[in-house]
């Protein structure tokens, strides 16, 4: 059986053009995770919860197929066109990339600011992420020095780890601002790189981060910079259990 992705993130296009090879890393009900012994990872799914710089789209019919054909730890084969599922399945990969990184246009943030106001956010008083932390945090990451930054950086990274809310999907968001209009120090920036080569989170959590540094987001992210709406913002508050509204609450610290 031979099938054919949709699309391909940049990310995930870089990755398999070095045909290493590869690991069933985990596996979901929307796709899996595959990995690399560079631990680099890649999603293979579908886009109910948006498209990722590190992921490879395929359609819903060719997803039951693929997950009827895996295992954990499976090895998992690169060709230069084509992953080798198995000895009977294949997926080509070889197909149109996805632009993810497009901050030439001016985002709205003034709307973007507005709308975000509208949601209410108390439940964060109560645990790791409060206002007034989070705050600080800002404050720092616009005025402070690397050291200081350091701190709060390793505060929030792997923090609530496959729990609710996640310090990796608010520092995404507080990120995703940054990108549309810069407020972080160049040097604490770079810092966060530094940091992200340390295991201070789950695999993924460190993938998100690493694209997030660079200004790459999950489609259902980016779309704010385009279109700033209450509607796109209810689509990425119903990524994951918490996920999309941690991400939101990121961009409603950094831009109030």
């Amino acid at each position: 059986m031979i099938f054919h992705a949709t699309a391909i993130g940049n990310i995930a296009q870089e990755i398999l053009a070095n045909h290493q090879t590869f690991y069933v890393h985990s596996i979901f009900n929307k796709g899996f995770n595959i990995v690399n012994d560079a631990q680099e990872l890649i999603f293979i799914g579908t886009d109910e919860n948006g498209m990722f710089p590190f992921g490879i789209l395929i359609d819903q019919q060719t997803r039951q197929s693929l997950l009827k054909e895996i295992a954990l730890n499976q090895q998992i084969s690169i060709g230069p066109n084509t992953i080798y599922i198995s000895k009977t399945c294949q997926l080509v990969w070889h197909v149109p990339s996805l632009p993810f990184k497009d901050f030439a246009e001016k985002v709205n943030n003034d709307e973007l600011k507005q709308n975000i106001s509208t949601y209410d956010f108390r439940m964060y008083e109560e645990g790791d992420f409060d206002r007034q932390t989070m705050s600080r945090i800002i404050h720092a990451l616009k005025d402070e020095d690397v050291e200081t930054v350091e701190h709060y950086y390793r505060y929030l990274i792997g923090r609530g780890k496959g729990l609710t809310p996640s310090g990796d999907d608010i520092l995404t968001g507080m990120l995703f601002i940054h990108f549309t209009d810069p407020y972080i120090r160049k040097p604490n920036l770079e810092k966060l790189k530094q940091l992200l080569d340390e295991p201070l989170t789950t695999l993924v959590g460190e993938t998100f981060l690493k694209c997030a540094q660079q200004g790459l987001f999950s489609s259902k992210i980016s779309e704010l910079q385009h279109e700033p709406s209450l509607a796109n913002i209810d689509r990425l508050l119903k990524v994951g259990s918490s996920s999309g509204r941690d991400t939101v609450y990121g961009m409603f610290v950094a831009l109030t």
